[in-house]
């Protein structure tokens, strides 16, 4: 019984963290494609120093910084759900 909690805890986490991983590969890869849509001369209708490029790392910067906050989060919950499977497998044993 144990065993399976703890799968399907880990299960979950891998599922949440595979899910933020694509959002910020989807936005990594809109960034790539607006950078080098813009990167060919002529190309751009505004000027260069409109301050989108800093926007633009700004919120790729944005999107990956809570990956390392929920991961060390998710650390922290399997940790503590780990004691409390030792501790039942414990009781129960």
């Amino acid at each position: 019984m144990a065993k399976k909690v703890k799968s399907t805890v880990w299960q979950a986490g891998v599922d949440a963290f595979a899910a933020r991983r694509k959002k910020v590969e989807a936005l990594r890869a809109a960034v790539r494609s607006a950078r080098e849509g813009t990167a060919r001369p002529g190309a751009r209708l505004v000027a260069s120093n409109d301050g989108m490029d800093e926007q633009v790392r700004h919120a790729a910067l944005a999107a990956t910084l809570p990956l390392r906050q929920e991961l060390e989060a998710l650390k922290d919950e399997v940790a503590g759900l780990r004691r409390q499977v030792a501790e039942l497998s414990k009781r129960d044993g």
